[in-house]
């Protein structure tokens, strides 16, 4: 294993245990406004580890903190709505990180959205309650505040650092 390699792993672990933090603080604080609004704050980890990292590692980094995250806060069902919204969502913002030019705020919130009609669709399925649709555009507005908020943060942090300094350019 070269040193290239070596430094991704701990660095991708490191952005998963900042995820996994993250995720279980925010599980703390009651939902915003509906029933399973959050700003997804831990989803910057991902997508930071996405930029600098490179997809693969992107994803490790959100199957860590789906699986580990949704066990450690004593919901592992959640893994269910959670992991497909999470990958689709991740996929999506690899298609436009790489194959476009738009924003990495822009390609955030549009993962966020994706996120929440994926999770919100999957309940739905799961449970036979599409009343629960009508959530939707109040999920995905709130989702679209989160994905703002991720969206900085990343585009912040990635500006800070020394341009040389990341293997995913």
């Amino acid at each position: 294993m070269n040193m290239k390699t070596s430094f991704k792993i701990s660095l991708c672990g490191i952005l998963s245990a900042a995820a996994l933090i993250s995720f279980m603080l925010e599980n703390l604080f009651p939902p915003i406004i509906l029933p399973g609004a959050r700003l997804g704050i831990s989803n910057a980890f991902i997508l930071l580890s996405a930029v600098l990292l490179g997809g693969k590692y992107g994803i490790a980094t959100l199957i860590i903190k789906t699986v580990i995250g949704s066990i450690f806060a004593g919901n592992p069902s959640a893994i269910m709505y959670s992991l497909p919204a999470g990958l689709a969502a991740l996929t999506l913002e690899l298609i436009l990180l790489h194959f476009t030019s738009v924003s990495v705020v822009a390609t955030s919130v549009l993962g966020a959205v994706i996120n929440t009609t994926v999770q919100n669709l999957t309940f739905c399925l799961v449970t036979n309650a599409v009343e629960y649709l009508l959530y939707l555009p109040y999920l995905g507005l709130i989702g679209a505040v989160g994905g703002v908020a991720v969206g900085l943060i990343v585009y912040l942090v990635v500006k800070k650092l020394p341009e040389n300094k990341f293997i995913n350019q």
